[in-house]
């Protein structure tokens, strides 16, 4: 049990960390946009090239297979990000730019504190399991009778991640992507 754990935990981080990295790459000036709410001065261009790149190799040492240490990164930037937050509250309100997945929302400082905390608690199993965790060790190309339902999965999966997206458009009054 412990072990699927800190497989399923190590999974999530990774590619939570790739997705808020490669977020913030993709859509460059909404995050560059959200970070310049923080009053950071001198250090924000440094910071906005420095975090997605931190992100990604948090998530590529998770994927390799350094999954100890790439969960030990995430928890040092989680510590940074909330600190930042606070300090940011402290000077600017409650409510503060949000640029972690590619957005550009307001959200309530409290909100942003809690996914960190649940990230670093996330990150806790995988930085104190007993040895780095292969997660593609049970990976293999399907073949032969999972093929069909390997096909089914990804295009099942597909869906979901289009359905969700339409639905957050739904529910935020943004466009329908």
């Amino acid at each position: 049990m412990a072990a699927t754990l800190e497989h399923l935990a190590a999974l999530l981080l990774g590619l939570t960390f790739a997705w808020a990295g490669a977020a913030k790459l993709v859509r460059w000036r909404e995050w560059r946009s959200a970070l310049g709410g923080y009053g950071l001065g001198a250090t924000e261009a440094p910071a906005a090239v420095g975090v997605p790149a931190a992100e990604l190799m948090a998530a590529g040492l998770i994927a390799s297979g350094s999954t100890r240490s790439g969960a030990a990164l995430t928890m040092a930037l989680l510590a940074g990000f909330s600190l930042t937050v606070v300090r940011a509250r402290s000077s600017r309100g409650d409510r503060l730019p949000c640029g972690c997945f590619g957005g550009t929302s307001e959200r309530d400082y409290r909100t942003m504190l809690a996914r960190n905390a649940l990230l670093a608690v996330l990150a806790v199993p995988v930085v104190t399991a007993g040895a780095d965790i292969d997660l593609l060790a049970a990976v293999s190309v399907p073949s032969g009778a999972e093929i069909v339902p390997a096909g089914l999965a990804v295009a099942g999966l597909g869906l979901a991640a289009w359905t969700l997206r339409r639905a957050a458009g739904y529910l935020t009054g943004g466009e329908e992507r």
